[in-house]
């Protein structure tokens, strides 16, 4: 049981971690003019496509380290849920913020477009119920948690 809560929380911190070391590196090297359109708050096809496979890499990669340190299938299943069920709460939030109106002053800086700026409402949505289903590909297939009854 211990072992169970244990593979949750230490591959739920790892994978966010992850996610956002990996965002980060993108936002503060390459910079807002070339993640983001010209003149807008809008991201490039780049940042389109980057978005959700760093939110699905991040996912298999948390559920295979949830399957190896917990051993089995629930603790895998449990951390898709907790990464669905706050997923959804965050998204929920993002979705209150207004979207800003273009165009984007030239010059802002990484933390001036944060504070303003928010994620699409397609990652929004996309981020939780992706996650999710990234965590039950890396735990129960890629990680050997589908296994049945498996336990030691």
């Amino acid at each position: 049981m211990l072992r169970s809560i244990a593979a949750v929380v230490v591959a739920y911190i790892v994978m966010m971690v992850v996610v956002i070391g990996v965002f980060s590196a993108l936002w503060f090297g390459l910079g807002p003019d070339r993640l983001l359109r010209p003149g807008s708050f809008k991201g490039n096809l780049f940042l389109c496509v980057a978005a959700p496979a760093i939110t699905v890499a991040g996912g298999v990669f948390g559920g295979w380290l949830c399957a190896k340190i917990g051993r089995g299938r629930r603790p895998v299943m449990v951390l898709a849920g907790v990464v669905l069920v706050l997923g959804l709460m965050s998204a929920y939030f993002t979705l209150q913020k207004p979207f800003p109106a273009d165009p984007r002053e030239p010059g802002m800086t990484v933390e001036q477009i944060m504070k303003i700026g928010r994620e699409p409402t397609w990652l929004a949505i996309f981020n939780p119920i992706g996650g999710a289903v990234s965590v039950l590909i890396g735990g129960l297939v890629m990680g050997g948690g589908g296994g049945a009854g498996r336990r030691k």
